[in-house]
């Protein structure tokens, strides 16, 4: 965890190219190969499609689970050395329930709130992360009307789009907080 914490997305999309090339003599970049790029959509498109997305999903996705590892981990060590875990451990609770339904509960909280500043963080890697990884997707786009074109409005509507999914995703993040945790749920918490 601390090493997806340290390695920046975009670098570590650079390592994955430069090691996919050498070892496999097969460049990785890009959502379908070739004979697929230019198709009408099919069933074997989606399976080009979807054994090439493990890549920009990785990529994307490695600090975020760096970071949310790091706070399970902080969380849970906190929550084990709680009283009521020693009480619900003395009543005889076996350690796996126990750590489930305890300090789990209350550790994966903050990671589920957090969810939606992780998708931000993702939206603020994927213009980069596009670039490198030759992706035709919304962060190409959008620095292509940015910088290239100057197509005010649509770097407008992507970024209201991209805005949109963070406030969906916040609130959704928010409604899961008050299911998972009843103190949430009662307003006693926050």
């Amino acid at each position: 965890s601390y090493l997806g914490l340290a390695l920046p997305n975009f670098l570590l999309a650079l390592i994955i190219m430069l090691f996919s090339t050498i070892f496999f003599q097969e460049s990785l970049t890009g959502l379908f190969s070739k004979e697929y790029r230019d198709a009408a959509w099919s069933m074997a498109k989606f399976m080009d499609f979807l054994s090439r997305a493990w890549l920009p999903i990785f990529v994307l996705g490695w600090s975020a689970t760096a970071f949310a590892m790091q706070t399970v981990r902080a969380l849970m060590l906190d929550e084990i050395g709680k009283l009521y875990v020693t009480a619900a451990l003395a009543r005889g609770i076996s350690g796996r329930t126990l750590l489930w339904r305890y300090p789990a509960r209350h550790s994966l909280g903050p990671v589920v709130n957090s969810l939606g500043f992780d998708l931000n963080r993702i939206f603020n890697d994927l213009p980069v992360v596009a670039l490198i990884l030759t992706l035709t997707e919304a962060g190409a786009l959008l620095i292509e009307a940015l910088a290239r074109s100057n197509d005010q409005q649509l770097a407008g509507a992507i970024i209201f789009l991209l805005t949109a999914s963070i406030v969906i995703v916040n609130f959704v993040t928010d409604i899961m907080l008050a299911l998972m945790d009843p103190r949430v749920r009662q307003g006693l918490v926050g």
